[in-house]
């Protein structure tokens, strides 16, 4: 699965409530490239207490209830959106924000995410960890410490795979917050594949996350990021993440393999670009090779020049014309031969 950087295309509730615009993000989101298309499993009740979260944040209008009762993905959408996903090949899944949700995906995805939110919400982790299915769990706002005890808990099950996913939990985050460094820490620390949230805006973030070797990638999208809405502003439409795809692919393919492997096409230019030994004047048969009759030219097409310690003082068993590559064949030894 992490064969390569999985990216996913987080439609969060950028559905706006209507279950035709779900299955359009799906389509869209195969057309652009993504991997997999990710969703938000919540409900008002099961994830606010609205006359707190009011006092809290100092909102005055209680029509942002109303606002996220109608932005709920609804329980009967599941079947159609894991259908169409299959049906055209991209990965479903989604975000339970509460211990129901997980028993609600169960039947529909094949892997969870948890929010940088619920990162110590314990219960749920362990709920998902119930499951045995992967987990991506992002860490934005977290300290190291409840990163530790986040990943501890769902080691404790036998998952597939946890993926650890740096965020910055803001909206849009901006390029100087990024923090992209980070990402080293966490896959030294943990061992295991980590990803990146990215929730700035544009594609510039994405190849350099690539470069620090993240194994996936997520990044909120929209049809329409003109859109009035808590996500769409700060979402991806399917053009920019087309092209945030682009950017991730091709720093894959510039980044390559960690070990070194040369190209045929490259092994080639050894030939013309090395030197090989060749003579500067006659030598005789039983005459020694120095300084003094070899040089060292391109191409190499005989003996490299990184040969001439195995040569010198080695006499030849004929006579050998000058400005010529100096061929194995003149000297007794079976050990001097070409290498390449």
């Amino acid at each position: 699965m992490f064969d390569k950087v999985f990216i996913i295309a987080e439609a969060s509730s950028n559905h706006n409530g209507n279950l035709e615009t779900a299955l359009e993000l799906v389509r869209s989101a195969k057309k652009s490239g993504a991997d997999a298309i990710k969703f938000q499993d919540y409900t008002l009740g099961s994830l606010f207490s609205p006359p707190h979260y009011e006092r809290t944040m100092k909102i005055k209008n209680s029509k942002w209830q109303a606002d996220i009762k109608r932005l709920e993905f609804r329980p009967d959408w599941h079947p159609a959106v894991s259908h169409e996903a299959q049906k055209h090949g991209i990965v479903y899944f989604s975000t339970p924000f509460s211990i129901e949700a997980v028993d609600r995906l169960d039947p529909f995805v094949p892997f969870y995410k948890i929010s940088s939110g619920d990162i110590t919400f314990f219960p749920l982790l362990e709920k998902v960890g119930e499951k045995g299915k992967g987990v991506f769990i992002s860490t934005g706002a977290s300290r190291i410490d409840e990163i530790d005890r986040a990943v501890s808990i769902l080691q404790g099950f036998n998952l597939p795979f946890i993926c650890v996913m740096h965020c910055i939990m803001l909206y849009p985050a901006p390029s100087r917050l990024l923090n992209l460094n980070f990402i080293d820490r966490l896959k030294e620390r943990y061992g295991m594949p980590v990803g990146f949230s990215d929730h700035s805006l544009g594609p510039e973030a994405a190849p350099i996350a690539v470069a620090k070797g993240v194994r996936a990638m997520e990044k909120h999208f929209t049809l329409d990021n003109r859109q009035e809405g808590a996500d769409h502003n700060s979402s991806a439409d399917p053009g920019e993440f087309a092209e945030l795809v682009r950017r991730v692919r091709s720093a894959e393919s510039m980044l390559g393999p960690t070990e070194r492997r040369l190209p045929a096409r490259e092994k080639e230019e050894r030939v013309y670009a090395r030197r090989g030994i060749y003579t500067t004047v006659p030598i005789e048969q039983g005459e020694e090779i120095t300084y003094k009759n070899v040089t060292f030219l391109r191409p190499n097409i005989s003996i490299g020049a990184e040969r001439i310690g195995d040569l010198l003082n080695k006499p030849v068993n004929r006579a050998v014309e000058p400005h010529v590559p100096l061929d194995p064949t003149v000297f007794d030894e079976k050990e001097i031969e070409k290498k390449p």
